[in-house]
Parts: structure tokens; sequence; C-alpha cells
């Protein structure tokens, strides 16, 4: 078709878009319509007037925004997304930058924090602010929340801190346990730190002081709980033990991002590895509620890690479901003591805390291959057949096991022929875009996604590389936690099993595919395609860290703690899963 017939359609319907607004602008403010326009229609005159709109070059030293078009549309002025008002579609509000805190770790030159951090990781953030003055008792404490935060009273008279040495009926009542055994715990603890316990009040874990109040972390519980903080605080790289230090400060996802939208990771990330309430909450800090499967749910979830998806859909799961109500969950994770086993009965048995110790072998969430049934691995797989003996057959468990094992393997052979054709097509430079015409990753750098110095990511990445990301992270990984979990459903067919491995394997195929063509034809059209800007630049994209790098500021006398393990960083020049920079694995016991 003739180019002045294009330009001419263009412009026709650019000046029936404008009528229709002229019309409506001059009829009744957009709010007010009888009839409203689809949100489809709406938004396709915003753009057909972006077109239409000679502002909006390029060329142009001041262009008009998208908000500045969006505003003429809609009727309704440009303004600031705190102030309150209601902006149509969002259209016409600009973001504001929230109230940050500094961050810390490598990375703490331009790591923010939003400032609820302060109660996921108290040591480092929390700041008292509160207004009342003076020195109280418990029972004081107790008199004056008993109006304020009832709730916190109520559980905490319910609890075992309360209670240190509970009648029968009170230990039924509040679903604590042996009451012999409660008491002789307590007896335990006074005797190793020579003070007599008959509460453990408000004070000894905030202060009495109401001017210099502190919000406790795994240290406050230590001197009580020797054994298991020990156990929480053992674990290598991938445990709760760093689940933060390591896994959030140092990891990309949380890294690259906005404060505001990687929360999740932070909020679970610390929580896990700085506090004990994550899993048995305040202000009961009961035993049994930690040894349901709640008590793991809300982190171990959602299309990155399914194991609570899994786990529900299992056989175990479903038994779960039918006895959770009636099995005695104050009896302790040990042999007999439970017909339906919760996380905790598998992966802390006998209550030990350090929850790696009877994981299988660690694996980045499942992404990166490993046989667990390998020779080398024996006294794991042992382990483990030894646990499944508490209900199964050594056979079965065996079996069963080895099943996983060759789910796995099958797994990466899709993601290898996945693999294979997202670098085929980078190495023919046909990604769309390639990673020079992206923003920068939160390196600072322009490399491709796959290489060892990427950045494995799901956002600012050609649509192919996004794919691969998810066929390692949300779907080959998966397979491993369906069979791990024995969700024989999900492992097949289900969430994120082999047939959806299947399915994305299509989807890599067929966009390889079109790059293919669509390179074919540019070249014997003699077509030189740049990519547009809005892979590089963007409201949102340039928010991104990439674009905030700047020549040393990372701090890597960081990576030179023994302290911790640590992540392959391309900035230090650690590479992935190197024992002397990772720690060795845990073994069992």
């Amino acid at each position: 078709m003739p180019k002045f017939l294009i330009l001419s359609q263009k412009q026709k319907l650019t000046i029936k878009a404008e009528e229709s607004y002229l019309i409506i602008r001059k009829e009744k403010r957009v709010a007010m319509f009888k009839k409203p326009l689809s949100c489809c229609a709406i938004l396709a005159m915003v753009g057909l007037l972006l077109l239409a709109s000679p502002s909006v070059s390029l060329a142009d030293p001041d262009p008009a925004t998208f908000q500045d078009v969006a505003s003429q549309v809609f009727g309704q002025g440009v303004g600031k997304c705190d102030t309150g008002d209601l902006y149509i579609f969002g259209l016409t509000s600009t973001y504001v930058q929230p109230e940050y805190v500094e961050g810390r770790g490598p990375y703490k030159s331009f790591l923010k924090f939003l400032p609820v951090i302060r109660w996921y990781d108290p040591e480092n953030y929390f700041v008292n602010n509160n207004s009342v003055e003076g020195v109280f008792k418990t029972e004081e404490c107790v008199l004056c929340h008993t109006v304020q935060t009832p709730t916190i009273v109520k559980d905490w008279k319910a609890s075992a801190h309360s209670n240190t040495r509970p009648s029968e009926d009170d230990a039924k009542k509040y679903y604590l346990g042996d009451h012999n055994a409660i008491a002789q715990k307590a007896a335990d603890i006074e005797k190793r730190l020579g003070v007599e316990l008959p509460v453990v009040g408000c004070d000894k874990c905030h202060g009495n002081d109401h001017q210099k109040l502190t919000m406790p972390t795994w240290k406050t519980c230590q001197p009580c709980h020797p054994e298991q903080t020990a156990g929480h605080r053992s674990g290598g790289l991938g445990s709760h033990t760093h689940a933060f230090t390591v896994n959030t400060l140092e990891f990309s996802w949380h890294v690259g991002k906005l404060p505001e939208e990687v929360q999740g990771c932070a909020a679970c990330h610390a929580i896990i590895e700085n506090r004990c309430d994550g899993c048995h909450t305040r202000h009961k800090f009961n035993a049994a509620e930690s040894r349901k499967g709640g008590a793991c749910r809300y982190c171990h979830l959602g299309v990155d890690h399914r194991e609570w998806e899994m786990y529900t859909t299992s056989m175990h799961g479903i038994l779960y479901e039918e006895e959770i109500a009636v099995q005695d969950w104050t009896k302790p994770v040990k042999k007999g003591n439970h017909r339906v086993p919760a996380c905790a009965y598998c992966h802390m048995q006998d209550g030990d805390h350090n929850v790696q110790r009877f994981g299988t072998i660690y694996s980045d969430m499942g992404m990166f291959e490993i046989d667990r049934g390998a020779p080398k691995h024996a006294a794991k797989r042992e382990a483990w057949i030894k646990k499944c003996m508490d209900c199964h057959s050594n056979n079965f468990a065996r079996d069963q096991l080895r099943a996983v094992d060759y789910g796995i393997r099958a797994s990466f052979t899709k993601w290898r022929e996945a693999a294979n054709i997202i670098v085929g097509c980078y190495l023919e430079g046909i990604c769309d875009p390639m990673p020079t015409d992206l923003a920068p990753d939160w390196y600072g750098h322009y490399t491709f996604s796959l290489l060892p110095n990427g950045d494995p990511r799901f956002y600012n990445v050609s649509e192919i590389e996004r794919l691969g990301l998810e066929f390692i992270c949300y779907q080959t990984a998966q397979v491993y936690k369906a069979l791990a979990h024995m969700a024989i459903y999900n492992a097949t067919y289900g969430t994120g099993g082999a047939f959806e491995q299947d399915r994305m394997l299509v989807q890599i195929k067929a966009e390889a595919s079109r790059l293919k063509r669509f390179k074919a034809v540019e070249q014997k059209a003699g077509i030189d395609y740049k990519p547009p800007e809005f892979w590089k630049h963007g409201e949102y994209t340039d928010l991104l860290m990439g674009w905030k790098r700047k020549e040393g500021d990372v701090d890597l006398a960081w990576y030179k703690r023994t302290d911790i393990p640590h992540r392959h960083n391309a900035d230090a020049g650690l590479e992935t899963h190197i024992p002397e920079v990772h720690g060795h694995e845990t073994k069992a016991e």
C-alpha cells in the first residue's frame, strides 16, 4: 500500500478520536459519561493522540509526557501519586519515591529498604519512637496492654511463658502439651541462668524502660533456648541461617528492583533469619502451632518455590487436611507420634532447628541438577529412607525416592534443549532485543542473562530470555518440588509439572522461529532493524538499579567474610557454588 494512504488512514483515525474527545468534553466530563467508553477504547484514543502528536517525537528536546497527553484525553490534570486524588486508570499520575531507609550488605551504597524493615531486621533497624515514658513491671504492662492491645495479652496468658508450671488442666486448655515436661524445662532454664522464672514477662524480651524498648531477635531467645538457636544458626547456603544476610542482600532479584516491589523477599527472608516468631507466632510461641504445616506455608509457596502447593496435593497433604483437627500437635515430632507428617516431621526431625540438616542437597531451589541417589550422597539417601520407614517399607521408600531422581533427570533434558535454542538466538544476534539494547542489569552491565556474569531475570530482558528464566525457575525447579513432595499429579500434569515444561518448550521454539523468520525477512528486504527505545527507557525502566551503579559502589570486603557463605557474584568475581566460598555441605547426623 502506498505510504500516503497509510498516513491518510492514521490521520482519519486520529481526527475521529479527537472529535470523539471534543464531543465528550462538550457534553460532560469523562467521569460523568452516561455510557462510559470501554477501557480499550479510551486507551486506544490515548495511543492515537500520542501517535499524532508532534510533541512526542524523540527529536523534540522537551517532549510531552504520556501523562500530558492522557491529561488532555481525560480532562484531568497531571499530579503526584501521593496526593490521595483518584487518577483514572492511573494514567495522569506521576511516581513519587517512598521514604527509604539505608540498606546494608555489599550494596549498601545504593540498596534501600522501606521503613517496615525495622520489624523484620530489628537488630539493625528497629527504632523505638513511642511517647510513653516510665519503667514498668510485667503486671503493669499487662494492665495497660489489656486495654491497648488485648489480643497480645490474651496470647501471652495462654503461653508457656505465662504458665511456666501449668496445671494439667491449663496445659490442655492452652494446648501446651505435657505439663510435667513444661515444668521440667522451666526448672532446667532456671538452673542454667541462675534465676527464678515464675513467668517470662514482657521485660525479659522487650526491656522495662518504655523509652528504650527493643524488638526481640533470635539472640533474645538464645539464653533460654540454646539448643534451638544453635540449630537455627548452623545451616549453610540456602538455609534459614543466611536467608537474609546472604540470599537477600547478595541476591539480584532483591538488589536490582525497587524496594517496594521486593518487600516479599525482604519480609520472609529477614523474619526467618532474624527472629523466632516466624514459625511459632507471638505472643503464644506455641510449639504445637509450629509443628503444623501452616507455619511454613507463609513463605514456602508461590510460583518460584511451590513447596506448600506440592505438599497439599500429595497424599501426605490430603491426609493432613483430614487429620489436622484431630491429630495431637502438642506431641514432639518423633517417630510414632504423628499419623500424618507435616513439614516439621520430615524437615525438623526430633525438633532439630537446622532445617537444612534433613533436606536433600541444596540446588538453588532445584535450578541446578544433581542426582541425589548417586553413591556420593548415600548417607543422605539412607537418612531419608530411615525417616520414610516410620510409615513405609524400606523398598517402597527406596523406589519412590529413585523415581524422584529419574524425573528430575528427564526434566533437565528439556531445559538443556530450551537453553540451547535460547543461547543459539543470542549467538546469532537475533534476540529481540539484544542485551546492549536493554537497560543495564543490576551489575550495570549489558551481559546476556544466561552467561556466567549475567543476571538471570524475568524483567528487562528479551521475551525468549524471560521464557528461559521461567522455564528453569518456575517449571524445571517445580518438577523437583513436586516429585520430592510426592505430588504425583503435579509432577506430570499439574502445576509446574512435566507437561507444563512441554508447553513452555513449545513457546520457546515458537519465539525462536519467529525471531529467525523476522531476521531472514529483514536481511532479504535490506532492513537494518533497531529495537525501539522503550526497551531501554521508560518511566519504570529508568528506576531500575542498573542505571544507578557507579564505579566502586560495591563493598568488596563483604565478600571476604568467612563467617557466612556467599552467592555467585560478578562484582566480586565469585563463581557458582565453590566449596571454599560457599561452605561445605551440612552432613546428616
